[in-house]
């Protein structure tokens, strides 16, 4: 499948929160590829020099990574505010942060559980959208990527179940609050073909295909405010097939 390619993303800076993620790293890669500038921020630098190996030498040209964090709002904000005033302008955020968990009911969970897998992923969505969606350009875009357990239980990840569907609810709530001054959607994905699950079902998506749909999200002005729902890779060809035309 190819990238549309009637708005060329030359000049283009867009931000990856999550980006050296398993299926961040597919979000990186096809905006890269659509000759973007793209920014990667992490608390982690090993994860950052493993990402750039990863991308490859003909790539990572157009790559910025930086250490830092966007777990609270303070640093959020002193994140947004940095990239703004070394790059100019943002266009485009991809937020790719959050990862999938299971493993016990509701009724087993611990504190500790909660804090990590809904209160911290949750503050990190929050953090990010409320620092990087008042600094974008005004024709630029900022799409979340969610799982499809936000819109259906998965036993065994119920806090996950509640945290995508928050995740979900705050993109409802932005977009009843912004009026179009800015477009924001979210992708909500089925399971993922990635580096750490390089096998499954042929009509999964794999990163690369998600990144590609990012892309054609970003690059599309009508697609604006949604729910983007790619289960399969037959969902992936219509959301293409709109962003072409």
């Amino acid at each position: 499948m190819s990238t549309p390619t009637a708005t060329p993303l030359d000049g283009k800076v867009v931000v990856v929160p999550g980006g050296t993620g398993n299926v961040g790293e597919g979000i990186v890669r096809a905006f890269l590829t659509a000759g973007a500038t793209v920014v990667v921020p992490s608390r982690s630098q090993s994860r950052l020099d493993a990402l750039a190996k990863l991308i490859g030498p003909e790539l990572t040209g157009n790559l910025k990574t930086i250490e830092a964090g966007y777990g609270t709002f303070d640093d959020t904000d002193a994140l947004a505010t940095k990239l703004v005033e070394e790059l100019g302008h943002i266009d485009h955020v991809v937020s790719a942060v959050g990862g999938w968990w299971m493993g016990k009911a509701l009724w087993q969970i611990s504190e500790e559980d909660w804090q990590k897998v809904f209160v911290d992923v949750a503050t990190s969505h929050m953090a990010l959208a409320r620092s990087f969606v008042p600094r974008l350009a005004e024709d630029g875009s900022y799409t979340g990527i969610a799982g499809f357990s936000g819109q259906k239980p998965y036993p065994a990840a119920g806090i996950v179940s509640m945290q995508g569907a928050a995740q979900l609810m705050m993109r409802e709530a932005f977009s009843a609050e912004l009026k179009g001054q800015r477009r924001i959607n979210d992708l909500i994905l089925g399971p993922v073909i990635n580096r750490s699950r390089p096998g499954g079902d042929p009509n999964w998506l794999t990163a690369d295909q998600v990144g590609e749909a990012a892309v054609a999200v970003a690059r599309t002005p009508s697609i604006a405010d949604e729910h983007v729902v790619l289960d399969t890779v037959e969902d992936l060809k219509k959301t293409l097939a709109r962003a072409a035309g």
